[in-house]
C-alpha cells in the first residue's frame, strides 16, 4: 500500500518537472524552483532531497504507528488516509512556496541571517502564530482520523515542526533571505503554546488570532507590501494584528450560553514600515509599534451539535472580527477603535 502510495506520488513529482524543464539561456527550472543560472545551481537539489526525504519520513512513520493496530480493523483506514493527505499537503507546500515566493531569488550558498527586530517583530509573529495554527490543524486531522489524544499531539508537534523548518531550509539559501534562528525559536514557540495547552487543560483556553486592517501604505512599496488585495493582508504588515485571546466560557466563569462565547483579548501590531529595517528618507512618518485591549468572540464556546457548524466555528476561530478595542502605542497616544480588527 504505501509503495504504490509512493509510486504514484513521485510520477505525478517528475511529470510535473519535466515539463517545466527549460533549456534558455537564462532561466533553469530545477525541481521546485526557478532561478537564474549562477555556480549555486546544484544547491535546488537540496530541497527536493530534503522534501522526498520527509516524505519518505510520512509514510514510515504511518507504517510504524499502524503496525499497533490489526490490518483486520477499520481503524487503519482513516490513518492511511491521514498521511497520505499530509504527504499530498507537503508535497503542495514546498512547490507552492518555491514557485511563488523564492522563484525571483537568486538561490545560492546557505548562509543565516539575524533579524530579531525586522519589521518590528511582526515577522516573528507571523512565525510563531503559523506554527499554532499548523498545530491545530494537524492535532484535529490526527484526532478525527483516529488517533489518541496524547498521539495525536505529539504528532501535530512534528508535523507542523517539519513544514515549518522546510521553509526555513530554502529561505537559508535565498540571497536577501537567510536561516533565522529566531525564526525556528518563534516556530517552536508557537508549537509549544498549543501543546502546553492541549496538555495541562485538553483545550485551548488561550486562543492565537490574527487579523488585518487595510494600511493604504502599500503604494509606498507595492513589491513588499503587496500589490492588490489578494495579497495586502499578507505582505502588509502594518494593516496586521496578532492576538491572544480568551473567553468566559474557557475558564468556566459562567454556564449561561449567551455569555461563553465573549472574551477579552491583547494585540500587537505596527504601523508606518515601509522597509523591513528603516524606512526611505522620502517617508517621514515615524516607525511605532501599537498595543491593544480589546473584546473578542470565542465561536466554538457557541453550543451546536452540528457538525458544518462545528467546523465553520473552528476556523473562524482563527481569526479576531473587528470589534471595540483600545490601542495605546509607542509614541504615546491613546486610541479607541471602534470596529477595527
Amino acid at each position: 500500500m504505501f509503495s504504490y502510495l509512493y509510486s504514484i506520488k513521485f510520477k505525478l513529482y517528475n511529470t510535473t518537472c519535466s515539463s517545466f524543464i527549460t533549456h534558455n539561456s537564462q532561466l533553469t527550472y530545477m525541481p521546485y524552483m526557478v532561478f537564474k543560472k549562477s555556480p549555486f545551481t546544484c544547491h535546488s537539489v537540496h530541497l527536493e532531497l530534503v522534501e522526498r526525504s520527509l516524505v519518505t519520513f510520512f509514510l514510515l512513520l504511518s507504517f510504524s504507528l499502524f503496525s499497533q493496530d490489526s490490518l483486520h480493523t477499520k481503524k487503519i483506514f482513516p490513518k492511511i488516509i491521514n498521511f497520505s493527505l499530509t504527504s499530498v499537503a507537503y508535497y503542495e507546500f514546498t512547490s507552492q512556496m518555491t514557485q511563488h515566493f523564492f522563484r525571483d531569488y537568486p538561490y545560492g550558498e546557505f548562509h543565516l541571517k539575524h533579524d530579531w527586530k525586522t519589521w518590528r517583530g511582526l515577522d516573528k509573529f507571523y512565525h510563531n502564530y503559523g506554527s499554532y495554527q499548523m498545530s491545530s490543524v494537524f492535532y484535529q486531522a490526527n484526532k478525527t482520523c483516529g488517533f489518541d489524544s496524547i498521539k495525536a499531539l505529539n504528532l501535530a508537534f512534528l508535523e507542523s515542526t517539519i513544514f515549518s523548518t522546510t521553509k526555513e531550509f530554502a529561505d537559508g539559501h535565498i540571497d536577501i533571505g537567510g536561516w533565522s534562528w529566531y525564526d525556528i525559536m518563534m516556530n517552536f514557540t508557537g508549537n509549544s503554546i498549543f501543546y502546553a495547552q492541549q496538555r495541562w487543560w485538553g483545550s485551548q483556553r488561550i486562543q492565537y488570532k490574527f487579523s488585518y486592517f487595510s494600511s493604504d501604505l502599500q503604494q509606498y512599496n507595492p513589491k513588499v507590501l503587496g500589490t492588490s488585495y489578494k495579497n495586502y493582508w499578507l505582505k502588509d504588515y502594518n494593516g496586521e494584528t496578532f492576538w491572544l485571546s480568551t473567553s468566559l466560557g474557557d475558564w468556566k466563569i459562567t454556564e449561561n450560553k449567551w455569555l461563553k462565547p465573549i472574551g477579552l483579548c491583547v494585540g500587537y501590531g505596527a504601523n508606518n514600515l515601509i522597509k523591513e529595517w528603516d524606512n526611505p528618507s522620502t517617508f517621514t512618518l515615524p516607525r511605532y509599534s501599537q498595543y491593544y485591549l480589546g473584546l473578542d468572540i470565542n465561536w466554538q464556546q457557541i453550543p451546536t451539535y452540528n457538525k458544518l457548524l462545528k467546523t465553520v466555528f473552528f476556523v473562524l476561530n482563527r481569526f479576531r472580527f473587528p470589534l471595540p478595542s483600545i490601542e495605546v502605542n509607542s509614541i504615546g497616544k491613546l486610541q479607541f477603535h471602534g470596529y477595527k480588527s
